[in-house]
């Protein structure tokens, strides 16, 4: 149980961290601290992610 709330934790995180980014992008431009600190939370949460990922398919076998 611990793996899928630790997956649905980072994958909101990711979500978010995605429609900041195409805020940034689309509508109004965020300072560049603030777009490399979005992208450093992004590379994290791609770790947490596939990490929880593969812990789940693995419980489920």
């Amino acid at each position: 149980m611990k793996e899928k709330s630790i997956f649905d934790i980072s994958m909101v995180i990711m979500i978010a961290a995605v429609i900041l980014m195409l805020i940034s992008f689309f509508i109004i431009p965020f300072p560049d601290w603030a777009v490399r600190v979005i992208g450093v939370i992004m590379l994290i949460d791609i770790v947490v992610l596939s990490y929880s990922s593969i812990r789940l398919n693995r419980r489920q076998k």
